[in-house]
């Protein structure tokens, strides 16, 4: 008999194994793994061996549960499989897994591993090479050894679910660390946002038959909830590789019924042009049948634009569901139809939203999912929440006829890019101290994928001794990479005329949002269909510009890695 502490996610685990017949594949990874609840809780097991026999005696206390100091465990991987094996051995000694990119370099590892006083990685087949360098640079740091364990893969299946039990004696706070996941800090560097343990409990199953796909990077909150609630409801998983493409998701739809998926707008965008191009070759197939098993179409993330939204109801039939959502709140916290522009819904039933002026403004959210605090970074967690404990999203929206409407960011100091925050600040004075530009402002355009681009609106210095003419958006980006991680590049140009002045306060502050009306033609969303023609877009062509060199620089990577 195998006992696992009283942590509500491998309590559900166990209850959505009980329900499915043991044949029954539930992990379809693309990595080569075919899976059943009694394949992965054998694994599971057999990693929580290796895991305290590598760990102990010291970080282990006696009821073999990871001592509080010793918490944290590192989660380097690319296949779902895995990942779920190893998270779950976490779970199972009193652990916290950290969930790490597989593009990780040694330095960010080191970084964020350390702050955590992590002393281990478990890593999967396909990472082992990486995590080895990581090892080498920790221990080159260190007089402690770092460990690495090569996740269980291929342990003997157990042979009935009921040879596991809950311990009902070993009761592991629900408040207390389940999972650490990354998101922007305001100096390039992730903050370590740590989840509750009763976050991806979900506390219904899924009806039978119920099938999902999950395209996204395991690290980010979308690919780790989409694995977790799939494996936790008891809904068949199938997954696919990294940044994977577009025909692979049309494949999974066309040749399984899939029943849930969550999308997320630039996702949608693609399947969109990709299902476009095929029906000019092939008018005669029934696309919306692939599709049949969705009852909604799911979409979070950042807005959609009307036209994708007209695209997918007219071919589905099915209804777009918007939702909100954010690492913090370790999943969606409002969610509906929209029935206007830039609606997001309501509240689910176990958050509280309200708008810090009444009927508009910073959005603050309460949810029992959301996260505890920030690891290591106790000012900035204290200053993320309001008196009554809401977390400040710094999102902007106004309730209008029972719906929240979106409405930007609050804080025009800082341009959310994806998972990453600029300082609008440090990259306007980068630009000024390049010889060839007298005046700059640099400020987020609301983007339906991106969330925000990164906008920058100069005068070219008359008196340079550089051709003016010469001056391209490739040099300023070359020469900014310089001095600037690769994520804070601006991808939108706007160059002054001398006939042209920015609108200024009385106190000689630029007024961004004119500034985003009058030159950039933007009230609402950037349009991808018609941009403004004197604006230069560099639609994210930033690895080809920089160079293999700098790419290699810790932190650049979030300019590169896709969040769909």
């Amino acid at each position: 008999m195998y006992h696992f502490p009283n942590d509500p996610v491998l309590a559900r685990l166990l209850i959505a194994a009980n329900r499915t017949p043991g044949s029954k594949i539930v992990v379809h990874d693309a990595y080569g793994y075919e899976k059943t609840y009694l394949h992965l809780l054998g694994d599971i097991i057999h990693m929580r061996s290796v895991l305290t026999q590598r760990l102990a005696p010291s970080p282990v206390a006696p009821n073999w549960l990871l001592k509080n100091d010793s918490r944290y465990v590192g989660i380097l991987s690319k296949s779902a499989y895995e990942f779920l094996v190893s998270f779950f051995a976490i779970r199972s000694i009193g652990g916290t897994p950290i969930l790490l990119s597989s593009g990780i370099l040694p330095e960010e590892a080191h970084y964020l591993l350390s702050k955590a006083d992590s002393r281990c990685i478990c890593a999967s087949r396909g990472c082992l090479g990486k995590v080895a360098e990581i090892a080498a640079y920790m221990n080159a740091q260190s007089t402690t050894e770092f460990l690495t364990m090569q996740t269980s893969c291929d342990a003997e299946a157990i042979r009935s679910i009921d040879s596991i039990r809950i311990h009902d004696t070993t009761q592991l706070a629900t408040d207390g660390p389940g999972v650490v996941l990354f998101t922007s800090g305001t100096t390039g560097r992730p903050k370590m946002v740590v989840l509750p343990r009763r976050c991806f409990a979900y506390p219904e199953l899924a009806p039978l038959g119920s099938a999902t796909i999950n395209y996204r990077p395991i690290h980010w909150i979308g690919g780790a909830r989409c694995l977790l609630e799939a494996i936790v409801t008891g809904v068949e998983l199938f997954t696919l590789e990294e940044k994977s493409i577009s025909a692979s998701i049309l494949e999974m739809f066309q040749n399984h019924k899939i029943t849930h998926m969550s999308f997320s707008p630039m996702t949608l965008r693609r399947l969109k042009s990709e299902l476009i191009a095929r029906m000019e070759e092939e008018p005669e197939t029934n696309y919306a049948s692939w599709f049949s098993g969705l009852s909604k179409i799911k979409c979070g993330g950042s807005m959609v634009e009307s036209s994708a939204i007209e695209f997918w109801t007219t071919l589905t039939g099915r209804p777009i569901e918007i939702f909100y959502s954010a690492t913090e709140l370790g999943g969606p916290s409002i969610k509906g139809i929209p029935i206007m522009p830039n609606a997001i819904g309501t509240p689910l039933a176990d958050v509280k939203v309200k708008l810090s002026q009444g009927d508009r403004g910073e959005i603050l959210i309460k949810s029992p999912r959301m996260f505890t605090h920030y690891l290591g970074d106790e000012e900035i967690t204290k200053q993320s929440f309001d008196d009554e404990g809401y977390y400040r999203t710094g999102d902007l929206a106004e309730l209008k006829d029972g719906q929240f409407v979106f409405g930007g960011r609050a804080n025009a100091d800082f341009i959310i890019y994806r998972f990453s925050k600029i300082p609008a600040l440090l990259v306007e004075n980068s630009l000024l101290d390049l010889p060839y530009i007298s005046q700059a402002c640099v400020l987020g355009i609301p983007h339906t994928v991106a969330k925000e681009l990164c906008a920058a609106i100069i005068r070219l210095h008359q008196d340079a001794n550089t051709v003016l003419d010469q001056i391209t958006f490739d040099q300023i980006r070359s020469d900014l990479a310089k001095t600037l991680p690769a994520y804070m590049l601006p991808t939108l140009l706007r160059i002054l005329r001398e006939d042209e002045a920015l609108p200024l306060t009385s106190i000689g502050k630029p007024i961004k949002r004119e500034i985003r009306t009058v030159f950039f033609k933007t009230t609402d969303w950037w349009s991808i269909e018609n941009p403004p023609l004197d604006v230069e877009y560099w639609n994210n062509k930033a690895v080809a510009s920089i160079g293999e060199k700098d790419l290699r620089r810790p932190w650049d990577w979030c300019a590169q890695q896709i969040a769909d």
